[in-house]
């Protein structure tokens, strides 16, 4: 028997919120723990998941921004972006899922959440952000690109170098994912480990 489906239509009076809709379908969503610091050399540190690569050669990554909830000003994330053109991603694993839900949250500004999580760092190659040394990964980026979609600005990063937990990787120099165990974003308040691990070649 097949199931009713119901039409959503957004952008209408009355209509459900895309935002809302998006993140409860577009699941898992891998997370971005970006740390940034602004002209003064001040850092800062919050997790996004409107977050993908969307180029392996040359390597670029994307990542979304919203408005402050409260306030509607821009995160203290993108105008550091915005600013100085330089972020680093850094990964997330189950050991710091904790850490990732305190830095969620909106803090004043100048609210250094790097000493507020009680994580320690070190300095980039190439980039003036710092590197997360608990990160099972971190990826050094440039900003190549900023697009406006509304009241969104997805921002275009090149992947200048990355540094990778050497035990995490397997012997093609790749990522292996079962001793990764990544986080995954859900809808709502709800996160998501990984569980069965099945490997099909096509």
């Amino acid at each position: 028997m097949t199931a009713r489906r119901v039409l959503l239509e957004f952008g209408r009076p009355g209509a459900p919120s895309g935002y809302h809709f998006l993140i409860s379908a577009v699941v898992p969503r891998p997370i971005a723990w970006i740390s940034t610091v602004d002209r003064e050399g001040r850092p800062n540190l919050a997790p996004f998941s409107f977050f993908q690569g969307v180029s392996g050669d040359p390597p670029v990554i994307m990542v979304s921004f919203f408005p402050r909830k409260r306030s509607g000003e821009a995160k203290d994330t993108l105008s550091n972006i915005e600013e100085t053109g330089e972020f680093v991603v850094n990964g997330v694993n189950e050991d710091l899922l904790e850490k990732v839900v305190l830095t969620s949250r909106e803090y004043a500004h100048g609210v250094n959440e790097i000493e507020l999580a009680s994580l320690s760092t070190f300095p980039a190659a190439k980039v003036a952000p710092p590197c997360l040394a608990e990160a099972p990964f971190s990826l050094e980026c440039r900003r190549e690109e900023t697009v406006e979609i509304g009241g969104c600005r997805a921002v275009f990063g090149r992947v200048l170098c990355a540094h990778v937990r050497e035990d995490l990787m397997d012997d093609r120099g790749r990522i292996d994912p079962r001793r990764l165990r990544p986080v995954a974003r859900l809808g709502g308040s709800f996160y998501a480990f990984l569980g069965t691990i099945l490997e099909k070649r096509g």
